[in-house]
């Protein structure tokens, strides 16, 4: 696990939130439950998907203005394994990796 400017706090199903130290400083929480994907920053809603069809592996988002006055682009990539359940988890802000899960 690459955790230089990033925690885990919390991770169950489909579920992370990620204590984010470096180059902002928020609380990150991605939720996969009930056919509906979200991100959230320091409690504001960054996106989100329905997913009755497909869950999304990728999702590309901006940062809040309150947290980032560039609004800088952030990333999140998930691989799946079986069961859905996180085989690897990665955040991306402004280009740089800042957290990196695998299991």
């Amino acid at each position: 696990m690459f955790t230089e400017h990033a925690s885990l706090q919390q991770s169950g199903f489909l579920f992370r939130v990620v204590d984010i130290r470096h180059p902002i400083q928020a609380e990150f929480v991605y939720s996969g439950w009930w056919f509906r994907q979200t991100i959230d920053l320091a409690g504001l809603r960054v996106w989100s998907r329905i997913s009755w069809l497909a869950i999304e592996k990728q999702a590309d988002f901006e940062l809040p203005l309150s947290l980032d006055a560039s609004r800088s682009q952030g990333r999140v990539e998930i691989d799946f394994s079986r069961g859905l359940r996180i085989r690897r988890f990665r955040i991306w802000i402004a280009g740089e990796l800042i957290y990196d899960e695998i299991r």
